[in-house]
């Protein structure tokens, strides 16, 4: 019986295996280097994913933006932590240390500007020229809006003006965009978000980044029911966010 098991499976079709070709090797290797949280290696992976292939699809999009995200997350940290030991350095008069962390957070300032022009060029030329209307579009908006804004963060004078203005350019042509939305739809939800941030941080302008989170509270609470269920999750943790927020920024003004 065995053996006639054996030669039965024998003449079984085998199942083929889909080969991995052209922009498919790309996203296969950005998958690996995410699990491997190599994402500097990740986010070349999805660049060329990117230059290759058709549209990305929504799993493409947050790869891209997780990859980019993060190389660029212990780069600011990094200029963060740099700035704090210059200041420690020169507040207990060892110049010389104080220098030597200023050129640190002058180099990775520099990796960190590199990242986001590479992430611009992407949006400006290939990404937006080719997104479709609603999420696809409004997505890249907000991403273009994000990657001007952390240039802005570690720029000073006209070039702090033109990534500030190009930010705010992006943002609410997003927000525009994103009327095609449902209105707890995440990408919504989160361009609010990160826009009502560059509002506080960036522009110094609370009052609008309290307006900007006001307005899409009271817009997203009458149609919490409508939430569906795959991305509930999401939804509310971005409302959370511009919950807490608003009550910060609230509390900050009345001080």
């Amino acid at each position: 019986q065995v053996v006639v098991q054996t030669a039965q499976a024998r003449h079984c079709p085998q199942p083929r295996e889909v080969p991995v070709t052209g922009w498919m090797v790309s996203l296969e290797l950005a998958r690996v280097a995410e699990r491997a949280e190599r994402y500097d290696d990740m986010a070349d992976y999805m660049q060329a994913r990117v230059t290759e292939g058709h549209p990305l699809d929504t799993e493409e999009r947050d790869m891209l933006s997780a990859a980019f995200k993060n190389a660029l997350t212990e780069r600011r940290m990094a200029v963060r932590i740099a700035v704090q030991v210059h200041a420690q350095e020169l507040e207990e008069g060892r110049v010389e240390q104080a220098n030597l962390a200023d050129g640190y957070k002058t180099r990775v300032e520099n990796e960190l500007q590199s990242i986001c022009k590479k992430v611009l060029q992407l949006l400006e030329t290939v990404l937006l020229p080719n997104a479709e209307p609603g999420e696809a579009k409004t997505f890249y908006l907000k991403m273009q809006g994000d990657y001007c804004r952390y240039m802005a963060e570690f720029t000073f004078a006209e070039t702090f003006q033109r990534y500030s203005a190009e930010a705010q350019s992006a943002y609410a042509s997003g927000m525009a965009e994103a009327e095609l939305l449902h209105q707890v739809h995440p990408v919504r939800l989160g361009l609010a978000l990160n826009f009502s941030v560059f509002q506080h941080e960036v522009l110094r302008n609370t009052s609008q980044a309290i307006a900007i989170a006001t307005s899409t509270l009271e817009s997203a609470s009458r149609h919490l029911d409508e939430v569906p269920e795959e991305t509930r999750s999401d939804a509310y943790l971005t409302l959370q966010l511009l919950q807490d927020n608003t009550q910060l920024w609230t509390s900050g003004l009345d001080a």
